[in-house]
């Protein structure tokens, strides 16, 4: 724990340097100077934080506050690339076509916003990005109707029928199967008698070929809560901010066994290089609308989902199986790779709101569990990614990308639609701040 916090520490130093001095030269030896650390840790450590190197760093903030003044403002461009740090305005212009594809002209005139926020540090994990080589495997399916703890349920009776087990453990949640869920184990030693583990739940799949992939890696104590706050930091917090993508390629973790009982996982999320850089879009009002619910209290999420669930199996069955973008209102989201529902804090009193889109021509039978609800501004921030973020996060991006672009933004009607139609692995994620007053 020491380690991370001393590295958080030096590093805030470091973000806050190159905030405060973004537009001088600014290199690898003046950082490592100012951090009081070598040059391969800084670069290291840089790295594991905030998923950029130092120079690419440093190039997204130049341009993030470059466009801002291209957009909205009635500076000359020389004036705006000097004062940003590039050496002229045609570095700039270069600069804009790299990235957007735009000219600065065609990018103040467009509805498309570009921004890279600054980073604050504050790294909850080291994270680690290299190409890995997956070993043959045997793949073995574990089923409980517990889902908590079902990973090491799973791995301690395989332990327990095999004391003497020497591969490596490496596991990921699997289909659900009926009132069952399911756990998968990839074993690297095959050569046992897994007969042993029918009486136990297991089932024995043989299909786990080598293969090799880029992932950034974390490990973490085996305790319940630790793990699924780093896997909220790799996807939710380090990913959005990074220069990867999710694949949408299964996710896994490795059992690190300490006298034959896991102590350690290690996390394993499959990426690829991102070559879309974060947009936002001014949009006039898209017209969507969706059938939600709201509840209080302890585990509002199952509950407000649950209203929608009961509404529509009772009177709109078909729009269950149709309808795949699901509505989030206020809050942060608990695990990101599951639960689509948020809570937030609405007068001391936990809440969450969640629905799905429906046709705005489907007028609802009379129920007060639920109610329609119709985007109504004329003009809507809209941040697209396919990366899954922390909601509140991504709520305060785009609040300081309203600010920063003097944009009049209205907190208190943002939310977000999740689109699922292609898988939960693989979220395509809209979020919407509606406008107040335009900018001119």
């Amino acid at each position: 724990m020491g380690d991370v916090i001393n590295k958080n520490n030096y590093m805030n130093n470091i973000l806050r340097y190159i905030e405060n001095n973004i537009t001088d030269n600014i290199n690898i030896e003046l950082l490592s100077s100012i951090g009081y650390v070598s040059r391969s840790k800084l670069k290291n450590d840089f790295y594991s934080v905030s998923g950029h190197s130092v120079i690419e760093y440093v190039y997204k903030r130049r341009l993030s506050n470059a466009l801002a003044l291209i957009k909205m403002s009635d500076m000359e461009l020389t004036d705006i690339a000097l004062g940003c740090g590039y050496s002229s305005h045609q570095a700039l212009c270069r600069a804009v076509k790299q990235t957007l594809g735009l000219t600065p002209t065609e990018y103040k005139n467009s509805d498309t916003y570009y921004f890279f926020p600054p980073l604050s540090g504050d790294s909850l994990q080291s994270v680690t990005v290299s190409s890995i080589t997956m070993p043959q495997m045997t793949r073995i399916l574990f089923y409980h109707t517990k889902y908590i703890g079902i990973e090491n349920m799973a791995v301690n009776i395989f332990l327990h029928s095999f004391p003497n087990y020497k591969g490596r453990i490496f596991g990921r949640n699997g289909v659900q199967k009926g009132n069952s869920f399911c756990y998968e184990l990839f074993l690297t030693y095959s050569n046992i008698d897994f007969s042993l583990l029918f009486p136990y739940g297991f089932e024995i799949v043989r299909e786990a070929s080598p293969h090799s992939a880029t992932f950034a890696t974390t490990t973490v104590r085996n305790d319940e809560h630790i793990i699924n706050t780093a896997w909220n930091y790799l996807y939710s917090v380090w990913l959005p901010g990074s220069m990867f993508e999710y694949t949408g390629e299964p996710y896994c973790e490795e059992f690190i066994l300490r006298n034959n009982k896991p102590y350690k996982l290690k996390l394993y999320l499959p990426l690829r290089k991102r070559y879309e850089e974060t947009k936002i879009s001014l949009i006039d009002n898209p017209g969507l609308c969706f059938v939600a619910a709201k509840a209080t209290g302890h585990n509002a999420e199952e509950i407000s989902s649950q209203k929608v669930i009961e509404y529509l199996q009772e009177y709109y069955p078909h729009i269950i199986n149709v309808s795949k973008e699901i509505y989030v209102q206020k809050g942060t989201l608990t695990t990101p790779l599951m639960r689509f529902a948020h809570c937030a804090k609405d007068e001391g009193i936990n809440f969450c709101v969640c629905g799905v889109k429906i046709s705005p021509e489907i007028k609802l039978t009379g129920n007060e569990n639920v109610k329609t609800i119709f985007t109504e501004q004329n003009k809507y921030l809209v941040f697209e990614t396919s990366a899954m973020g922390d909601y509140a996060q991504t709520v305060a991006t785009l609040l300081t990308f309203a600010k920063d672009n003097r944009i009049d933004a209205d907190p208190d009607g943002i939310f977000a639609v999740y689109d699922t139609r292609k898988g939960s692995h693989n979220l395509q994620t809209k979020m919407y701040c509606p406008v107040r007053i335009c900018p001119k």
